[in-house]
């Protein structure tokens, strides 16, 4: 398998696409596209083999319903459908191979996980689509920087200890702090229990709900995946998910895009870590004005996810644990304790 699209305004939904490809073990690379003008751009270099659109971004592609973008292989296209929008004409939709990726107009990314592989497997079969002279990509604003209302922190090997280091230096923070550390569920209320011994804070480990408000530290329970959404009052609140393919758990990949999504300005923090958790939603979130900071790699235990993180979202700043806490105590106006002559860098 060549170049595939993925198409949808869900980033949550592509991370998910993507994961699922990557464990078909095909030698393929994926473009992704979070809006019709950018599908359409990546569309027309003629390099995509087969395109996977979510059906609620083409039905607002489409004028009127009545004809399939310019460009669009139907021969050579899944359709996802996701409920989210009202569907295709019948004489539109019928074109495509569509995957009912929606149980009671809930996502059902099990649903589509099953069915993918077929549907591909079909599609491969299917005649290439035709090469097409490119066309000019469309001048995009750049987003601008968002005060945070939330502060949103990944980590994994080494984390713990450079967690530790980096809220010390951080002190009672003015606004919430949620904590996505890869860790089983039965380990995370220890650790929570042990951050507040080591700073001095009340941190608190949670499942789901409403987050509490500063300057409590929130622990997400690992073994699970959280998505970030704002409550029809303006709350902040933690939702369960299943992020397909996804090892690593609590997924900051999913915590940050379903951030941005959500249209929560959220400060994201990269710390050591194995793999690359975090990047992907970290440069989801920055394309939406959040800022990223990094772990600087040399005071890491593993440097994983912060490099993967700065290769990804080059925007990111990359600064050692003490420059880290200085930042967020001038973004997001800190309460400030006493410096502990004992935190680390």
């Amino acid at each position: 398998m060549g170049a595939v699209l993925i198409a949808s305004a869900s980033a949550f939904l592509r991370m998910s696409l993507v994961r699922q490809l990557k464990q078909r073990g095909d030698s393929f690379r994926t473009r992704e596209a979070a809006s019709a003008t950018e599908a359409m751009r990546i569309l027309s270099e003629g390099t995509i083999e087969i395109a996977i659109v979510d059906e609620a971004l083409l039905a607002a592609w489409t004028e009127d319903n009545f004809a399939a973008p310019p460009g669009l292989d139907i021969k050579r296209t899944v359709l996802i459908a996701t409920g989210s929008a009202p569907p295709l004409a019948p004489q539109i939709r019928e074109s495509f191979l569509v995957i009912d990726g929606e149980i009671e107009g809930v996502l059902n990314m099990g649903a589509i996980a099953s069915a993918l592989p077929r549907a591909l497997d079909h599609l491969a079969g299917q005649p290439r689509r035709r090469r097409v002279p490119p066309a000019a990509a469309p001048a995009l604003p750049a987003a601008s920087l968002r005060r945070p209302e939330i502060i949103l922190v990944a980590a994994s090997t080494g984390g713990p200890t450079a967690l530790t280091c980096l809220l010390k230096r951080t002190g009672r923070s003015g606004l919430p702090i949620v904590v996505a550390q890869h860790m089983p569920a039965d380990q995370t209320a220890g650790f929570a229990r042990h951050l507040a011994a080591e700073t001095g804070l009340e941190v608190a480990e949670r499942a789901g709900g409403e987050i509490p408000p500063a300057p409590v530290v929130t622990v997400l329970r690992g073994g699970t995946d959280y998505r970030l959404d704002r409550g029809a009052s303006g709350q902040l609140r933690l939702l369960k998910a299943t992020c397909e393919g996804n090892v690593f758990h609590p997924s900051a990949d999913l915590l940050f895009a379903s951030a941005a999504e959500s249209g929560i300005a959220a400060l994201a923090v990269v710390l050591s870590g194995m793999g690359e958790d975090g990047a992907r939603g970290a440069t989801v979130l920055a394309s939406r004005g959040g800022r990223v900071l990094v772990q600087d790699f040399a005071s890491c235990v593993v440097a994983g996810m912060p490099a993967a993180t700065f290769a990804a979202c080059p925007s990111a700043t990359v600064a050692s644990l003490r420059e880290i806490g200085e930042q967020v105590s001038r973004w997001t106006g800190v309460i400030r304790c006493a410096p502990d002559q004992h935190a680390g860098d």
